[in-house]
């Protein structure tokens, strides 16, 4: 629902009024064909006035939920961006605080302006810039964005440098985006193999048939 950025009754009113709008529309259908005579009322028609609502509802919901999908993919792909950039700026004498916000400022989308926000919100709320992004990481669960947070805690309590520990968990990060594109791809080719092999065997049924056909008639003759 964050994700989506929606509400529960949000989206359960819009799944009733697409319920509300399948029934509707079939029962119009229904009896408008029954007023001019060209479909009669039967008991049949309870199978659409119930199939069609429960079409339009997954829809519905469908759609929240693709939303949603897309945008964790964006997120996840900005988090590596932000690390990087994050990394690099710490690599010209700019404080946590400055490197953050340059990060934060380098792109457009719903993925920055969930950065910029959370960043924005640190100080009024008298938290670390890393707490406020440790607790966005909590909230749409971000494994590779604690890990940043953790860095630039450990920074901030020791004293150390973590540029080039963020520069590793960017790579890893990359690395098992790679990984995730190479199973999506690995997943489609596996769906797309049955389509295909049934179109290679029906040409071939297509072109073999009336060889086959000829053949038998040269035995019959």
């Amino acid at each position: 629902l964050l994700l989506a950025d929606t509400t529960l009754p949000d989206v359960l009113g819009r799944m009733v009024g697409a319920a509300v709008i399948g029934a509707g529309s079939v029962m119009l259908v229904a009896v408008g064909g029954a007023a001019t005579g060209a479909v009669p009322l039967s008991p049949f028609w309870i199978v659409p006035i119930v199939f069609v609502p429960v079409m339009f509802v997954v829809v519905q919901f469908g759609s929240v939920r693709d939303r949603a999908a897309r945008r964790r993919r964006e997120l996840e792909r900005v988090i590596n961006d932000f690390v990087q950039l994050t990394a690099v700026a710490l690599t010209t004498n700019r404080s946590v605080e400055e490197a953050i916000g340059f990060a934060a400022e380098a792109g457009e989308g719903f993925a920055f302006d969930l950065l910029r926000r959370t960043v924005a919100t640190a100080d009024p709320m008298g938290v670390p810039v890393w707490a406020a992004l440790s607790s966005m990481a909590d909230t749409y669960g971000l494994d590779d964005l604690r890990g940043l947070c953790s860095s630039l805690e450990h920074q901030a309590s020791a004293g150390v440098a973590v540029a080039t520990t963020m520069r590793n968990e960017a790579k890893a990060i990359r690395q098992k985006q790679l990984v995730a594109l190479a199973a999506a791809a690995d997943e489609a080719n596996s769906n797309l193999s049955i389509p295909t092999m049934g179109m290679v065997i029906g040409m071939v049924l297509f072109l073999g048939y009336p060889i086959t056909q000829q053949v038998l008639q040269a035995f019959n003759q």
